[in-house]
């Protein structure tokens, strides 16, 4: 881009949360191994938007009678079905619109509300949906914490873990035990409601913020309306700096402090509008309870209780269980019109919420089964392709990675997909293809066909018109591939596609332009290819009903609809066997060539036919091999699956190939007697045939076990450009059955081949040509471009060639209003795991008269190079003529392979690295910019954990063989394989400067851009900080964003997934990469002297790095770039890597970059002259030294054994009664160890032991610490570091006066912050926190602390003070908000909280309470939502 437990849950009583059955009282439909289902009647609360609900139940509850479709005069301009024959089909089968067929939808989740989508199929009977199941993970709510001995009767409020009082309703009325979670309303969002809910409460917290700043302006306009004396500003930011003494106060008129502390307001009010923050979101409560049921027939279920407005209201909430036991339908709240139904997992401990991530999914299953039921009264057909399926939606689409999916999503969809009997799934979905057929999720695709008998059907995926460039699963053998296919009626139905001009051709069917095309670098090709656009219903939340979107993504789910259609014809005959090879047999033999442009790349084997493919499976089911799958490959090219020759040099070599002819049995490990029978049988009498005259095969061969036969291909009178053939199998003895097999096969012949110096010229037609040019290396190739055919030119890239230039300009005038758009598509190279991706040009541009267009991408040697050009129809379908010159550049100094893993790499101890630069083809510009950019550190993980995944999700059923095998022999052998999860922890710090993000970006390489072909099952990331918040996740396929990270520590869990323990142990050391950006790139010079690259730091000599040079054609230029001279940032450790690039032309920057590296080296020692010249320390005495050891000992004994503690504390001091260490521990002690048993009141007992400690430090008490000398110590000019250095005396009592004064500040800090709490909750002693507060601003102040976590308990200290002593609320949230900017920490909670209160304070600050409650959920986590 899941499920067996039986479970319910309870919806809020909101006016947006709404409640409902999918379908009427219909409930007797069965699920994975469920009876007859209690009937449960309909159940709605009132919505937001009740004209749309209304009409949503009007159709849950719409019964047609009619069983045949009269498709005479049909017309379906919304979801095409005319081009695949679907009408015809209904004719001849009436139906046969997709009845009694189950279709899997492997997508983004769908809108269980959404129009067509929400009762019945066209039965008027069956429901449309069989179930929805979150297959990611990404809705689990873990429900881990238990209320017990719940009694609704004495007690009907419970706190939630939002610390919300929540008020239960009557159904908790027989509840017991109560079961606790709560989930973030954003993380169940999609996308792009998530932003659009953030517009939303942003402009309504702006509404209410905006007329509070007009109300405290009018009041300050009042006041000055009175020509009150002015008042000089102090200091209101906190600390010890407060000029403002209390006794001054009373003083100052009243109002003159009005005035001042309005001012202060508006100022902060105006802050919090600039700094407004809404990434916490409403936190929702969710309880769970288990309903033991009051009949003998029903079943316990669990069932639990959303709150889904957040506001501890559930006394009128409504139980709902997983839909597909009570098909209930929930809607979320906030306005955001997102539907939901739940599932129960792992005996009660997940809930799964399971939301759609994306409109995608809906608006695919309505083109495969959307179901109107008054679509018949329209004479535009409004229903999907197989209007009679049912639909199981499986949640693909991870919302924790922007909807793309993951191999966990995948897996258990396919897991989910046999659990519930699906016949058909479509997946059209897709990423870059590595290694088609390779890796775990692969295999499980191609278990799913030949092992479970399900038929995969997939798109090709949006990256054509250039040739290879199929993705996967688009590419791998198992599915059934679908490109995308618009005939002329689509263009004007769909598109409004303006009429081509008199003197142009009619408007032709085609592929679509984006639709990827074959071959594979195996030489694989599309299967079919079918209608790829479509009008079709999309959720709710999108606040539109339909939506016109075309892609792949809608060729396969109407080509899937059009086979639930076929399946449906031929059950009707009998046939209730017809498994997936037969089928996707059937589909290819029977597809037709379209009526236009033939592209066998995009279409495979042409366009689906209904009616032809029903009829084909009706007479030839049962014969030999029908269902046989024949697995067909080249073994001397890498057991290729079709002959592929791209580049020029393989035309030189053997035209004969060797292919290997093999049939797959899908047959138990111990075959039964019937398979063995099936195995020995097997004798095919084919006939062989070529589709092209140069292509040569033998005319026949006997198919047994695996059999070999040869081609040769005849190539040397093939003109220029791509050719297409295939060899053929059909049964000798009924040739009417079509291929058995057959080996497809590309040859391009490159155009260039057909030019040289002496014949500069080759016309391809009277319009047509292509010509080298005078110096030997470039070409230039004209174009006539017409809609929907994409025009190639192949050209053969000179030896040593690193980038081309292409230049396109128009060949005729054009009409500005009418200017042609373009797609320029190129790939210069397809061989080995490369993906397209990673190496083409895809530019769109407009063509203009005398305006010429460069662009630049990266060659290789030797290798054919694609130029696609194609007109794009759907802004206008005007003939377009098009020159393109391509010129090729090199330097000669870049890896020979085309994506090369070797960076350039200064090493610790070099100072540069060297390479050269030569030029082979023409003169090239030389002008070289180099910066490093990131530092790479690699990590290993702390610790691990491997367990096994849930029993509902992650068991991977036995083949259906083996399953018939076990049932012949009355046996339980046919088990499922659980697979395995393994955690991994990582943890790292951020040393960078306080205040300072750095943007973090983590990776695993060696897993990375593996999804379909990786040799694990899934990975997932989270990234977390030392708070539990999640900061970021990352997947498989798609670097994450860089996450802002600020200095402190930090977490980063992995998660991978195999079937086999063995595999995650041998991973649990595998590294992670921290890809940290720099928040300056470090220049590095590059010279072209050696002496100068290796003495980087010297200046002044007239050195200077190398400029802009033109290097002449076969000159050569030494290169030395040196590492930066600039200070490394403090942060960067030994053992780093600084990551950049060396650009060779900053003019063409995308195809002369190289990866520069440079190992970050030791740290210099950088002496001090003076330290080396200061006298040595003292050292400390025996009895110092075991007197610290003692106070260690006891610091470990604070918090676990308080008895011995004492003990030892009584010893200490008897020993040293005035040790300010010893003291100071007792601090520590009275602050942080539990509270006897004894005490009623924390606080009132922490204060009396910290007032103890403070008065036996006192030197009026013979403790060690005079306040009087210590002001007169630091009141004077404090010695410096030179004097301390050479007066040894001087320097003892220096340190003695800072460990007192750090004393004496710990100490007040502790009074008065303790005081503060009692005060707080009792307000005769707030003069006692009144006085507290002016000693503690004597000697603290924030500036003077050093620890976050004190400057935090400060910062707290002086807004109480400010507000229960003062009554000034605005100086509170001055200091409170200053906090929150500047300091970081756990702590930071309790600055919350006592912001809360002070807007709980004040009149109109009711927005700004909840805003921070929903910013303390998110920054505070109380639920760690893990992966």
């Amino acid at each position: 881009k899941t499920h067996m437990s039986i479970a319910s849950v309870v919806i809020g009583s909101t006016v947006a949360g709404i409640i409902r059955r999918a379908s009427s009282s219909v409930c007797s439909f069965p699920i994975v191994q469920a009876n007859k289902l209690p009937q449960v009647s309909l159940q709605r609360r009132r919505s937001s938007n009740p004209s749309l609900l209304a009409s949503a139940s009007n159709a849950n509850m719409r019964v047609t009678e009619s069983s045949t479709t009269i498709t005479q005069n049909k017309k379906s301009r919304s979801i095409p079905k005319e081009e695949t024959g679907i009408y015809s089909l209904f004719d001849k089968y009436p139906e046969s619109d997709g009845r009694g067929v189950k279709i899997a939808i492997l997508d983004t989740g769908c809108d269980l509300l959404a129009s067509g989508l929400t009762g019945t199929t066209s039965d008027g009977i069956t429901p449309k949906y069989i179930d929805f199941l979150d297959c990611t993970g990404d809705g689990d709510v873990p429900m881990n914490h238990t209320v017990a001995d719940f009694d609704y009767a004495t007690k009907q409020t419970v706190v939630g873990l939002s610390g919300r009082n929540i008020t239960m309703g009557e159904w908790a009325k027989d509840v017991t035990t109560l079961k606790m979670g709560a989930v973030r309303l954003y993380d169940l969002l999609p996308r792009g409601v998530e932003t659009r809910l953030k517009r939303e409460r942003k402009e309504a917290f702006m509404a209410k913020h905006q007329a509070l700043i007009s109300e405290t302006q009018s009041s300050l306009d009042k006041l000055n309306q009175l020509n009150l004396p002015s008042l000089d500003k102090g200091n209101t930011s906190g600390g010890g700096d407060n000029k403002e003494a209390s006794s001054g106060d009373t003083k100052i008129d009243p109002q003159v402090k009005e005035v001042k502390e309005l001012k202060l307001l508006l100022e902060q009010l105006k802050k919090i509008k600039e700094s407004y923050d809404d990434s916490g979101g409403p936190l929702l409560d969710v309880f769970m309870f288990k309903d033991e049921g009051s009949e003998e027939d029903i079943e316990a279920v669990w069932k639990a209780v959303i709150d889904l407005e957040a506001n501890g209201d559930l006394t009128n909430s409504i139980p709902i269980a997983p839909f597909g036991y009570a098909r209930q339908v929930g809607e979320l709240a906030f306005g955001s019109y997102v539907t939901f139904c739940i599932q129960v997992y792992d005996n009660g401990n997940i809930l799964s919420i399971v939301t759609d991530a994306g409109s995608h999914g809906t608006h695919v299953a309505g083109i495969a089964a959307a179901y109107f039921a008054d679509a018949q009264e329209q004479r535009d057909d409004l229903n999907g392709v197989a209007p009679g399926a049912q639909i199981l939606a499986c949640k693909i689409g991870d919302g924790r990675l922007a909807s793309t999916e993951t191999g966990t999503g995948l897996i258990r969809a396919l897991i989910a997909a046999k659990k519930y009997g699906c016949d058909l799934i479509n997946l059209s979905y897709g990423e870059p293809s590595w290694q088609p057929d390779s890796g775990r999720v692969s295999q499980v695709f191609s278990d799913a066909v030949h092992n479970w008998g399900m038929t995969v059907f997939t798109s090709a995926g949006n990256d054509g018109p250039a040739l290879s460039s199929l993705g996967s699963p688009g590419s791998l053998s198992a599915p059934i591939t679908v490109g995308a296919f618009v005939s002329p009626e689509m263009m004007v139905d769909q598109y409004s596609t303006l009429p081509p001009q008199e003197e142009d051709s009619p408007l032709q069917g085609a592929s679509y332009y984006f639709s990827s095309r074959g071959p594979t670098p195996d030489g694989s090709f599309p299967d079919i290819c079918a209608p790829g656009g479509a009008i079709a219903p999309i959720p709710r939340h999108s606040l539109q009903g339909k939506a016109q979107y075309h892609g792949t993504s809608m060729s396969s789910p109407n080509a899937c609809g059009v086979a639930a259609c076929i399946l449906s014809a031929v059950r009707q005959n009998g046939i209730t066997n017809c498994g997936p090879i037969e089928l996707k047999r059937a589909l290819r033999n029977t597809a037709l060539s379209t009526a236009g442009i033939v592209d066998p790349f995009a279409q495979g084997a042409g366009l689906v036919s209904a009616l032809d493919c029903a009829d084909y499976i009706i007479s030839n089911h049962g014969k030999d091999g029908q269902n046989l799958d024949i697995d067909v490959t080249i073994p001397e090219r890498n057991q290729a699956r079709g002959i592929y020759i791209r580049d020029e040099i393989e035309l030189d070599g053997p035209m004969t190939f060797g292919v290997q002819v093999k049939p797959r049995f899908s047959h138990s490990i111990q075959r039964t007697s019937s398979e063995m029978d099936e195995l020995l049988s097997l004798e095919l009498d084919l006939q062989l045939k070529a589709s092209e005259a140069w292509v040569t095969c033998p005319s026949s061969m006997t198919m047994l076990g695996g059999q070999t036969f040869s081609v040769r291909l005849n190539t040397e009178e093939l003109p220029p450009g791509v050719h297409f053939a295939t060899v053929g199998a059909i049964d000798a003895s009924d040739p009417k059955r079509g291929n058995l097999f057959s080996l497809p096969i590309t040859v391009i012949i490159p155009h260039s081949k057909f030019v040289s110096v002496n014949e500069p010229t080759f016309a391809l037609n009277d319009n047509e040509h292509v010509r080298l040019k005078e110096n030997g290396v470039d070409v230039s190739a004209t174009f006539e471009l017409i809609q929907g055919s994409p025009n190639r030119r192949f050209l053969t890239v000179p030896r040593g060639a690193e980038w081309a230039t292409i230049k396109v300009k128009s060949n005729q005038p054009t009409i500005t209003s009418a200017s042609p758009r373009i797609l320029l598509h190129a790939i210069p190279f397809v061989r080995g795991d490369l993906p397209n991706t990673e190496c083409q040009l895809k530019k769109i541009y407009q063509v203009k008269e005398g305006v010429e267009e460069d662009y630049h991408l990266r060659v290789k040697g030797g290798s054919c190079l694609e130029l696609c050009l194609q007109l794009l129809w759907l802004a206008n379908p005007s003939p377009a003529s098009i020159t393109a010159d391509i010129e090729f550049h090199s330097l000669d100094i870049r890896s020979p392979t085309l994506i090369s893993s070797q960076p350039i790499t200064i090493t610790a101890a070099s100072e540069f690295a060297r390479l050269g630069a030569s030029t082979p083809l023409r003169a090239e510009q030389l002008n070289p910019v180099c910066s490093l950019k990131s530092v790479s550190r690699a990590l290993r993980p702390q610790d691990s954990d491997i367990n096994l995944g849930s029993v509902e999700r992650d068991v991977v059923p036995p083949s259906d063989a083996e399953v018939r095998a076990s049932n012949s022999q009355q046996s339980s052998t046919a088990i499922g394989t659980q697979i395995y999860e393994m955690r991994l922890r990582y943890k790292f710090s951020i040393e960078g400067e306080k205040g300072k993000e750095i943007p973090v970006r983590p990776s695993f390489p060696s897993l990375f851009n593996q999804l379909y072909d990786s040799p694990l099952d899934s990975q997932l990331w989270a990234l977390e900080d030392g708070n539990s918040q999640i900061l970021g996740y990352g997947g498989a396929i798609h670097h994450a964003d860089p996450v802002s990270l600020k200095k402190g520590d930090y977490t980063l869990t992995l998660l991978l997934r195999h079937p086999d323990r063995y595999v995650l142990e041998q991973m649990k050391d595998i590294p992670c990469e921290l890809s940290l950006s720099l928040s300056d790139p470090l220049v590095c010079n590059v010279y072209d002297q050696l002496d100068k690259a290796s003495t980087p730091n010297l200046k002044d000599d007239g050195r200077s790095p190398l400029k802009s040079v033109l290097l002449c054609k076969g000159s050569h230029q030494d290169l030395y770039v040196a590492r930066p001279t600039k200070d490394l940032p403090a942060w960067v450790t030994t053992g780093d890597v600084l990551v950049g690039s060396l650009v060779l032309d900053k003019d063409k920057e995308s195809v002369t970059s190289m990866e520069l590296v440079y190992v970050a080296p030791p740290k210099a020692n950088k002496k001090d002259a003076k330290k080396e010249k200061a006298v040595e320390k003292k050292q400390d005495s025996i009895d110092d030294v075991v007197f610290k050891a003692k106070l260690g000992y006891m610091a470990g004994l604070r918090m676990k054994n308080t008895t011995l503690y004492k003990e030892h504390a009584a010893s200490l001091k008897e020993e040293r009664p005035s040790s300010v260490p010893l003291l100071t521990e007792f601090l520590l002690f009275a602050l942080e160890s539990p509270v006897p048993s004894t005490e009623s009141t924390e606080d009132k007992w922490r204060s009396r032991e910290v007032e103890l400690i403070y008065n036996a430090m006192q030197k009026t008490n013979n403790g060690p610490i005079d306040s009087i000398s210590l002001a007169q110590y630091f009141g004077l000019n404090e010695p410096d570091k030179d004097e301390l250095e050479d007066d040894e005396e001087a320097m003892t009592l220096n340190k003695d006066m800072k460990e007192q004064r750090s004393a004496l500040k710990k100490i007040l800090l502790a009074r008065a912050d303790i005081s503060g709490n009692i005060a707080d909750k009792n307000a005769p002693v707030v003069d006692e926190f009144d006085q507290a507060v002016k000693e503690l601003k004597k000697w603290v102040c924030l500036d003077n602390l050093d620890d976050d976590k004190e400057k935090v308990q400060l910062s707290i200290t002086l807004a109480k003070h400010s507000r229960l002593c003062q009554n000034k609320k605005a100086t509170a949230i001055s200091i409170l908000l200053k906090a929150k900017k500047d300091l970081s920490g756990k702590g930071l909670r309790q600055v919350d909280e006592e912001l809360l209160k002070v807007f709980g304070l004040c009149d109109g600050m009711e927005h700004l309470s909840e805003n921070l409650k929903e910013g303390v959920h998110g920054l505070f986590p109380v639920v760690k939502r893990s992966v």
